[in-house]
Formats: structure tokens, C-alpha cells, sequence
């Protein structure tokens, strides 16, 4: 899990900070404040030891040492610090929960995550063929 920490983060929500609503990044983010909705990184998330986050999450790897009330989807690893305290559901490839750390809720795991459960977080746009789109609506 620590070959990505080491990505450059691209947002930090500092302690003081409450962002209510869907947060998207591009990149890794550190949470320190509080954050109420939903938050979605193609990176690395971390919720540090002061962050609250009453949100789902969805990212390719992430660490928790602070608050997280919501369901919890990384692609790779997730980690509960001795901090931590999740309550919702999780699904990754690789869990590491740390002694002292507190998990409620249902966790699903292994090398290949079930494809219904599996998701897109930055989908790249279709490119259509307006021409076989014409052909089929005729028909």
C-alpha cells in the first residue's frame, strides 16, 4: 500500500473545513476537516486523525485514522489505523486493520471484486459513430 502514498496529493480538506455535497478529484486528498456527502479520487484518500468524514467513499486506495460513517469501495487496499473508526460497509482487494481501530459493518474482499460491485470513477467519455446510430434508427 505504500507505493501510492507517495502521489502527489492533489487536495487537502484542513482541519476547520466542512464541505457538504459531492467532492471528485483527480489525484490523491487528505481529509483533516469534515466532509458530509459523497467523495470520489482516482488516488489515494487519506481521513486523518481529525477528519470526519460522513460520506461514501470511492478511490483507488485508502487510509483511515479519523471518522468514516458510509460504505467505503477502493479498487486496491484499504487501512484502518488505530484510529480509525469506520461504520459502513467496505469492498477492496486488501483490508489492514490496525489494533486499536474500530470496523461496523460488512467487508468484502479478494483479488478481483465482483463486477456488479466494481466502480468506474472517472469514466472516460464514448466516442458514438453518428453514421451506424442513424443506420440502426431507421431500420
Amino acid at each position: 500500500m505504500t507505493r501510492n502514498r507517495n502521489v502527489e496529493l492533489a487536495t487537502v480538506i484542513g482541519k476547520g473545513t466542512k464541505i457538504t455535497g459531492t467532492l471528485k478529484v483527480e489525484g490523491g486528498v487528505r481529509v483533516d476537516g469534515e466532509i458530509d456527502g459523497e467523495l470520489v479520487s482516482n488516488g489515494f484518500v487519506t481521513i486523518g486523525a481529525t477528519g470526519v468524514a460522513t460520506a461514501n467513499i470511492k478511490a483507488q486506495e485508502c487510509m483511515i485514522a479519523g471518522k468514516v460513517i458510509g460504505n467505503v469501495t477502493v479498487e486496491e487496499a484499504l487501512e484502518l489505523d488505530k484510529t480509525a473508526n469506520l461504520e459502513g460497509d467496505l469492498i477492496a482487494k486488501v483490508i489492514k486493520i490496525t489494533a486499536g481501530a474500530l470496523f461496523n459493518g460488512n467487508s468484502t474482499m479478494g483479488k478481483k471484486m465482483n463486477s456488479s460491485k466494481q466502480q468506474t470513477f472517472f469514466p472516460k467519455k464514448e466516442v458514438t459513430d453518428n453514421k451506424s446510430d442513424k443506420s440502426e434508427q431507421t431500420k
